[in-house]
């Protein structure tokens, strides 16, 4: 099942669970990697409202798997990914959400991003739980949710969802509107369906693509200095630098009640190419990332288990901490 079957589901009776931000991601590998998304501050990640899984192990038993029949096993389910056998059917906690909700992206031209970060750096931590932010910088794509002279220029974007009362939440994400010099302001009402399949076309099927990813604890200067330069430097325009900021009831859960591990506050930074085929020098565009991630190590913190890409034993290391 993808993630927007599983939306489209439960938003018939104004439900959701916290899940992902692109509608054709697999909601399976989703839930058991930990699962992040726009609603994961006021609800937790995917695997905090994971309730039972029914599973069929590499030696063909069938469990139904809960935290009172295989606490062990179900521990290792939330966070430890594929590696114990084949999930059927999930049984989830859903929540009150939609079908309209206050979101959108707000986009500042390139030059504004110091300005913008070092605000979300000291914002987002001390935000209430029903803000969800997610940062993006990258070149503007056309469509229209930007101006069309803003069209391929480098640009910083923030996608805030409120979960909870809208006019509460204008209240709070006033500040963040009045930073810089923004290019366009979309936050608004929005159908829920829309701000869950909004990045769609910027993760398209078909083309070649490469991550790595780090997180980082805050935004300090220099980390920001690394996004700016990314983006100033990008070789793709379906390329980008993307930022989840954790804390609230995600990061509230004990780094040892799943194998997702260490919470908290903090951002999960991930750097992405993408291009189509054929590309006479795709080594470019992995050359990019590879040294965004080298420039962002020295201030990270470990890495998200979904976001590892080719790393190795490290990577796992990195992630797990040697839990599994």
């Amino acid at each position: 099942m993808l993630l927007g079957e599983l939306d489209r589901a439960t938003q018939r009776f104004g439900l959701a669970t916290p899940s992902g931000i692109v509608s054709h991601t697999g909601i399976g590998g989703l839930t058991l990697g930990g699962g992040l998304g726009h609603t994961m501050r006021k609800f937790g990640l995917t695997v905090d409202n994971l309730r039972s899984v029914d599973l069929v192990t590499a030696d063909a038993e069938h469990l139904h798997v809960d935290a009172g029949t295989e606490p062990e096993l179900f521990w290792g389910l939330r966070g430890g990914g594929g590696n114990f056998g084949i999930v059927t059917a999930f049984d989830y906690q859903l929540h009150p959400v939609g079908p309209i909700v206050l979101g959108g992206p707000i986009f500042w031209p390139l030059a504004d991003a110091p300005e913008v970060l070092r605000f979300v750096r000291d914002f987002a931590p001390q935000a209430p739980d029903e803000l969800g932010i997610v940062m993006f910088a990258r070149l503007a794509p056309p469509g229209p949710l930007v101006p069309p002279e803003q069209y391929g220029k480098p640009v910083l974007g923030l996608v805030l969802v409120w979960a909870g009362n809208p006019a509460e939440g204008q209240r709070v994400i006033a500040p963040l509107r009045r930073i810089g010099r923004p290019v366009a302001d979309n936050v608004r009402p929005l159908p829920y369906l829309f701000l869950q399949s909004m990045v769609d076309g910027g993760n398209q099927h078909g083309m070649h693509y490469y991550w790595r990813s780090q997180r980082v604890p805050a935004l300090a200067d220099d980390v920001i200095d690394v996004i700016v330069g990314l983006t100033d430097t990008i070789t793709s325009p379906l390329s980008y630098t993307a930022g989840f900021a954790v804390g609230g009831a995600a990061g509230r859960v004990d780094a040892d009640a799943t194998a997702v591990g260490e919470r908290g506050n903090g951002f999960e930074l991930s750097i992405v190419a993408g291009w189509p085929h054929p590309d006479p020098d795709p080594e470019r565009h992995t050359a990019w990332v590879r040294q965004g991630w080298t420039d962002l190590r020295p201030y990270s913190a470990g890495v998200y288990s979904h976001f590892l890409s080719d790393e190795g034993a490290a990577g796992v290391e990195a992630a797990y901490g040697g839990r599994l």
